[in-house]
């Protein structure tokens, strides 16, 4: 993407999850650094990111040795091993990345996570579980960021309930208390409220769930 820095990072254990992540960050432009024990994972992978290494990453020794000081971050990817995924981390927090990310496996594990100084913990089928939950009942809605306290960026479909209405006729603000980012069609979102929606058109927009939820009940 132009203008955005190759960034570096490293997914240690490429599981599932670990391997989904890691497939991503190459994808956006990053220099991708996977590590895995298992070497059948290393192979299913290594033709799809930067680099890749067979290694225990619970082994101290091992993270210090994959020369991490200049990365960006790293993802603790290992979830089916509640301490290696505790020493992966420790091993972590020696080294100069600049920020760890560990998926947790459960609340007693987000406790020993906080404890040791992890920059983000991650709960993957919670997080994913929430998304399904949203997007069932919501069923126009595309995407969306959660900001805390209730507040949410979202993504809506224009339906046809609204298509041929411009922004400034939906009454968002007035109405809803909800305000208008952006109208995304092909690569380059709009700002202009008074261009006509079409359908295929997606409104991004931030405010409150409550406010959301009573314009979503009119899409």
């Amino acid at each position: 993407m132009h203008g955005v820095q190759r960034g570096k990072f490293a997914v240690l254990g490429l599981g599932t999850f670990g391997e989904a992540v890691a497939v991503e960050l190459e994808r956006l432009g990053n220099e991708v650094l996977g590590v895995d024990g298992a070497p059948e994972r290393v192979e299913a992978i290594k033709d799809r990111i930067s680099h890749t290494v067979i290694g225990d990453a619970s082994d101290e020794h091992n993270v210090a040795a994959l020369g991490l000081d200049d990365y960006d971050g790293a993802v603790v990817a290992i979830g089916e091993d509640l301490g290696a995924n505790v020493l992966c981390t420790l091993a972590l927090r020696q080294t100069g990345v600049k920020r760890v990310w560990v998926k947790a496996l459960n609340s007693a594990h987000h406790r020993i996570l906080e404890r040791l100084g992890a920059d983000r913990i991650i709960h993957p089928e919670h997080e994913i579980g929430r998304h399904i939950a949203q997007a069932l009942t919501y069923p126009y809605m595309v995407d969306y960021i959660a900001l805390g306290s209730d507040y949410f960026v979202v993504e809506l479909a224009v339906t046809p309930a609204v298509a041929g209405r411009t922004v400034e006729d939906l009454g968002l603000e007035r109405e809803y208390d909800v305000r208008f980012i952006a109208l995304k069609h092909g690569r380059a979102p709009t700002y202009d409220r008074g261009v006509r929606l079409e359908e295929g058109q997606r409104l991004v927009l931030v405010g409150h769930l409550d406010g959301l939820q009573r314009f979503g009940r009119t899409l």
